[in-house]
């Protein structure tokens, strides 16, 4: 054998040789499945006697009962067509999780999304999930401070000191202080997320810088997260979070609104204490497969007086 097909000959045995050793491991490696992400909370439903259509529609869980009367609303309205609607409610980053859920997008779910800041809908609209000419915005909202109608027995000394959201903080080394304060989760809820930029603001009329204090001590005066703005409500109501004592909590004033409490502490945070504006944008998903009646109702949101009043009476502010 001539010197090279001797060397052509070694070359491909040490080829063979590499495959046979790696191609075990190579067919071995598991493809690892999208993780199912969180069902979403809430589920409510609205249908009318002479629907033709229906929409599954995914909202923000602050959006709880107005979401209802503006469904209604716009059966009540000459819209057409009348749709059957199913909705699915919870904290705007969850929602996100489930719309880039893979057997979602496959069956084509859902049809609208109304998220409760710009984040998640700008993540959307990078991907190129968005059917054209959407978001758009269709309200607005604002931050409040809450406190339970009465505190669990004993009371925290200083509780009535809680009057603004600079005096989460207790440092009096006489009394006992705040022990719990909970606002919704940063990742996840915009409600947090709204709340984070309040507390980290150093204004005095703001959260005056207090937001790694109350997140970082261990007690008194501790920050805890909830799922979504509606459990950061009713842990407030009922003054627990898995446990821990809540005295206080951030949430918007539309779900203040819908609450048990008797009153709100103050008055609502100025707009200039955030670093982006709270608002609720809608838009109507590419992959749906309604898209007549996607449109009709999302643009009824926008368009419609009947829309604009019932955002209204629920105590949101029009964009």
């Amino acid at each position: 054998m001539s010197k090279k097909k001797f060397v052509t000959w070694m070359a491909g045995a040490i080829i063979s040789l590499i495959v046979a050793i790696a191609f075990p491991t190579l067919i071995s490696v598991p493809v690892t499945a999208q993780a199912a992400p969180p069902t979403p909370q809430f589920t409510t439903t609205v249908t009318s006697p002479s629907a033709t259509a229906s929409l599954s529609v995914y909202a923000a869980s602050s959006l709880l009962e107005v979401l209802t009367d503006l469904e209604n609303a716009y059966n009540n309205s000459t819209s057409t067509p009348k749709i059957n609607f199913t909705n699915s409610l919870d904290s705007s980053g969850i929602l996100l999780q489930n719309i880039n859920y893979a057997p979602n997008e496959t069956a084509g779910i859902p049809d609208v999304f109304i998220s409760a800041a710009t984040s998640q809908m700008n993540t959307l609209q990078t991907a190129g999930k968005l059917a054209s000419g959407w978001p758009q915005n269709i309200a607005r909202n604002r931050l409040v401070l809450i406190k339970p109608n009465t505190f669990n027995a004993p009371a925290p000394k200083g509780s009535t000191a809680i009057t603004n959201f600079s005096t989460l903080v207790n440092n009096s080394s006489s009394r006992t202080g705040i022990r719990g304060i909970v606002i919704g989760n940063p990742t996840s809820a915009p409600v947090g997320e709204y709340a984070r930029q309040l507390l980290t603001n150093t204004s005095s009329s703001c959260g005056a810088g207090t937001y790694n204090t109350l997140l970082n001590r261990p007690v008194p005066n501790k920050l805890y997260f909830a799922s979504n703005a509606r459990n950061v409500l009713r842990a407030v109501e009922t003054k627990n979070l898995d446990g821990n004592i809540i005295d206080a909590g951030i949430v918007y004033a539309t779900d203040k609104q819908v609450s048990t409490l008797s009153s709100q502490v103050g008055s609502s945070a100025p707009s200039s204490c955030l670093s982006t504006p709270i608002v609720y944008p809608e838009a109507v998903l590419k992959r749906t497969r309604r898209s007549t009646s996607a449109n009709a109702f999302a643009n009824f949101l926008i368009n419609n007086q009947a829309a604009r009043n019932t955002l209204t009476n629920r105590g949101f502010l029009l964009p």
